[in-house]
């Protein structure tokens, strides 16, 4: 079947039905939401639909199955189009009832790549950290511009991380690179198509994917070369892979980072008003931004955003200074979840290094409080041993770490599987591992003090401890 495509206008006079397999994923979920705001019919199932997903989907009118069969795809309507999940495989039986039927199958990217970014322009973040917070600050820089986005989470002021923005304007996307579905192994990011391209940081990541950091280098190579000749290319100089790579974009680029070689580099942070006052030097520095964000990674998102939105759409840096002064990034990114005098944070770091420049981060902050590291190993990249010493060193920067059971993963060999009791006796007489979720919430819920500040470092409930706060 040759899919009918939105005419470029967004106006979207060709309507279509859509059905989701697996739709109560975040990127899935969003993506459904995004097409029933733009006039399609929509409905999915997922194995077990739950909230606050589920909650948006209905309450948009999206018809939701708990539990996935053939007979899905017929209830209510037949879809044009099956929308499968990353999670599925060839062999699932919704996945077989739809080839069966003849019915066209696409991935989430490939739905945004046809229906939503025509008549668009794409603004594009990718890199191993800092997507979410550098995309969430960049859609708020841009949306008094008609902006739409579609990001990786939701807004700190409980705002959603989706939206269709207007016809022409500039679309804010979060560049995932894991891949695709099981019919296309390639990264997400590569059916984005950018025009403007933000590079904040890369390094080995995804290692279920990614056997090796080549692998992952082809991927950003291939996003590189999407880049027309006359888009804008912004990455963080500081890294010399991200330096490698942009020497392969001819058009127009700006690096920007913390060491003077940039183009843009951050000289100065000063506390003003209770926001960090951000003096930018460099050839095309010369200006001081303003954000309520702590830590030199989030100023260098708060940079990139800056530099993506004025260099790469033109708008003007005083009405760009005054919006980013007014925004504060997105959930689960240095959260606060109770305030002083027992200050608990949520973040989303999984990796070593976003482990060790979180630590750091309120380490700085507080250094008159005692600092207790929650790490959840869930993730396909953290509950694997391949930086198991790297992460005891970054945990090791905490006065104490307590460690959640590892999510089981049987796919995996004992020596690939990360080992909790190792990874506490490699960080020392502060660290414990736990194999019971209920010890392991209460040992958390134990260490709330004033004298304490606990940082939960995790990427899903925490084994119900988010419940619990």
């Amino acid at each position: 079947m040759a899919l009918p495509k939105l005419i470029p206008n967004g106006k979207n006079e060709l309507l279509l039905k859509f059905h989701f397999s697996g739709i109560c994923g975040a990127g899935m979920g969003n993506v459904a939401l995004l097409l029933r705001e733009a006039g399609h019919q929509v409905k999915g199932s997922d194995a077990n639909t739950y909230p606050p997903m589920s909650t948006q989907l209905e309450e948009a009118g999206i018809l939701l199955f708990d539990g996935y069969g053939p007979e899905r795809l017929n209830e209510r309507f037949v879809p044009d189009v099956q929308v499968i999940s990353n999670v599925l495989s060839k062999d699932h039986p919704e996945v077989l009832a739809g080839v069966e039927a003849g019915i066209e199958s696409l991935s989430f990217p490939q739905v945004l790549e046809q229906f939503i970014l025509p008549g668009r322009v794409p603004y594009v973040v990718a890199g191993t950290h800092g997507k979410t917070t550098t995309a969430s600050l960049l859609s708020q820089l841009l949306k008094e511009e008609g902006a739409g986005y579609f990001l990786g989470g939701i807004l700190k002021d409980g705002s959603s991380g989706i939206h269709l923005g207007s016809e022409g304007a500039p679309f804010v996307m979060e560049g995932d690179e894991y891949d695709t579905a099981y019919f296309d192994k390639h990264s997400k990011f590569l059916h984005y198509r950018p025009k403007v391209l933000i590079l904040t940081h890369l390094e080995w990541d995804h290692v279920d994917i990614f056997p090796t950091f080549e692998d992952m280098l082809s991927e950003f190579r291939a996003l590189i070369a999407l880049l027309p000749e006359d888009g804008l290319l912004v990455y963080c100089g500081d890294h010399e892979v991200l330096r490698e790579l942009a020497e392969n974009f001819s058009g127009k680029k700006v690096s920007y980072g913390l060491v003077r070689m940039n183009d843009v580099y951050l000289e100065k942070v000063q506390k003003k008003d209770g926001l960090n006052s951000l003096s930018l030097g460099g050839p095309l520095g010369g200006i001081k931004l303003e954000t309520p964000l702590i830590g030199k990674i989030y100023h260098l998102n708060a940079m990139a955003a800056f530099l993506a939105a004025n260099l790469g759409g033109g708008y003007p840096s005083e009405a760009l200074v005054e919006r980013l002064s007014l925004q504060r990034g997105a959930k689960r990114r240095l959260e606060v979840l109770k305030p002083e005098p027992n200050l608990v944070i949520s973040d989303f770091a999984h990796h070593p290094t976003a482990v060790k420049e979180t630590l750091e981060i309120c380490r700085e902050s507080h250094p008159e409080l005692k600092l207790v590291a929650v790490f959840d190993p869930r993730n396909a990249t953290s509950r694997r041993s391949v930086f198991e010493e790297r992460m005891s060193e970054a945990l090791g920067l905490a006065d104490r770490v307590i460690l959640a059971p590892v999510h089981q993963d049987h796919r995996l060999n004992p020596e690939e599987r990360l080992d909790g009791d190792r990874l506490a006796s490699r960080i020392g007489g502060k660290a414990r591992a736990h194999v019971e979720s209920e010890e392991f919430v209460q040992d958390v819920l134990n260490s709330i003090s004033a004298e304490n500040l606990v940082l939960i470092m995790s990427c899903g409930a925490c084994h119900g401890l988010f419940d619990e706060l």
